[in-house]
């Protein structure tokens, strides 16, 4: 069982870095957050993750959204 528990904890360590995505980068955040952009602020929710898009363009994009939409690849 400790084992499942060091791997599981080790999966979501991985989850918490920049993820490259074929729009760009993405960044799992850890705590609620705010996002200045040229358009407004834009706040997220600890889980989301925030989008680099190639263009130079930042989103917020639910877990649930980005999981559903994007694998994760290392």
């Amino acid at each position: 069982m400790d084992q499942f528990k060091e791997s599981l904890e080790g999966n979501l360590s991985a989850a918490r870095q920049k993820i490259k995505t074929p729009i760009g980068h993405a960044l799992r955040m850890e705590t609620d957050f705010s996002v200045r952009t040229p358009v407004g602020i834009l706040k997220g929710k600890a889980g989301d993750y925030v989008i680099k898009h190639k263009s130079g363009m930042i989103s917020i994009i639910g877990s649930y959204v980005f999981n559903k939409k994007y694998e994760i690849l290392r």
